[in-house]
């Protein structure tokens, strides 16, 4: 019985025809050869062009699933830890998706380091407070699409030693007197100024909320810090805490609020004017020199106050402009790569260029957003 010729077939048989065609035989053979070259070379094709689609239709519908999974928390061990602990915590379950993340509600736990050994199963580095106060805490595992699960993670008891220590702290402990703006709505990005007292240089801004993600903290000085957020489209709204928390690990805790997004934009268009003032910490790099020489001398703030904006220096106002006066908000792109840079394009024709304070580009990035959606 003859069997069905494949394309390795009958390219062997090209070599065995070509020595014989000089004869008419030979001639015809090859003849046959080439057509049927020619017929299988048409039927691949066809296969091909109708499998090729549905293949890819089905890895795409695989892949849009799997991004958009829920993980899952089946067991956290170990399930507590003491202040002024350092441990690594297992955590087993479902769905841990690359780049899946590990936060705490209690900010007086920080984690270090989260490390995805497989998709059902996290490490996490962490390190717990020496004022952390007794309680049983959540613990969150979140994806990048934002989809979390949480579990209970307890803080046990201080010694005697950590609690007379607490004691001697309590004098050197932040305070905060005023979070402006006190509010945020979800999905979007806000700067935020934090007043105080006993601030020291390295503290951070955390929240309870596990759907607010902190990008960055500027220390100014002992009684100011600034913060760049950048809050999920399905944080859970309603009353939070933010906490500033010392790099010795003295903190303050006051309120703050998540507002959603639909709530916020007919807020905003009602009383836009009315808006606290935002500050954003930026190099002026008119005089790019002038960073390295002498940072306070082209460190300034860009302010949005009253539905405008403002660029204060060396305590003199620069510029003034309301949204009609600016041509252009963008990033400096050089040869399609971003420089992580910005530039402010007035209709006047004049162009100012900045960078964040901090020189991280993310924090660049969370303030040209800012701007953008307070001036649009």
């Amino acid at each position: 019985m003859r069997g069905r010729k494949t394309p390795a077939d009958v390219f062997a048989g090209f070599i065995i025809l070509a020595a014989d065609a000089g004869s008419m035989r030979g001639r015809k053979r090859l003849l046959q050869a080439v057509r049927a070259a020619v017929a299988c070379f048409f039927i691949t094709t066809a296969v091909l062009a109708i499998s090729g689609p549905a293949a890819r239709a089905t890895s795409v519908a695989r892949d849009g699933a799997a991004s958009d999974a829920v993980p899952k928390i089946a067991s956290v061990q170990p399930a507590e830890a003491q202040p002024g602990s350092r441990i690594t915590v297992k955590i087993e379950g479902e769905n841990f998706l690359s780049g899946a993340y590990v936060t705490f509600s209690d900010p007086a736990i920080r984690v270090i380091a989260t490390r995805r050994i497989s998709e059902t199963e996290l490490d996490a580095d962490i390190a717990v407070g020496e004022l952390a106060q007794p309680e049983t805490a959540q613990i969150y595992v979140s994806n990048p699409s934002g989809a979390s699960a949480h579990g209970a993670f307890t803080i046990g008891s201080a010694t005697n030693n950590n609690q007379q220590a607490n004691q001697r702290s309590q004098a050197n402990s932040p305070v905060v007197t005023k979070v402006d703006p006190a509010g945020v709505r979800t999905g979007g990005k806000e700067s935020l100024k934090v007043t105080g007292r006993n601030f020291k240089e390295g503290a951070k801004v955390a929240f309870s909320n596990p759907g607010i993600r902190v990008l960055g903290t500027d220390y100014k000085k002992s009684t100011e810090l600034l913060a760049q957020i950048e809050v999920a489209p399905n944080a859970p709204t309603g009353k939070t805490s933010l906490f500033v928390i010392n790099p010795d690990d003295s903190e303050v805790e006051t309120s703050f609020e998540v507002n959603a997004a639909s709530q916020a934009k007919s807020s905003d268009s009602k009383s836009q004017a009315g808006m606290p003032a935002q500050q954003f910490s930026v190099f002026n790099l008119g005089d790019a020199t002038s960073i390295f020489q002498n940072p306070d001398k082209a460190k300034g703030q860009l302010i949005l106050e009253g539905g405008q904006l403002r660029y204060e220096q060396d305590g003199k106002v620069v510029f003034t402009a309301k949204p009609v006066d600016i041509q252009e908000i963008a990033p400096n792109v050089f040869f399609g790569l971003s420089t992580g840079t910005f530039h402010i394009i007035l209709n006047s024709g004049k162009t100012y260029n900045f960078v964040s304070s901090t020189l991280a580009p993310a924090d660049t990035n969370a303030i040209i957003e800012s701007l953008r959606s307070a001036l649009k």
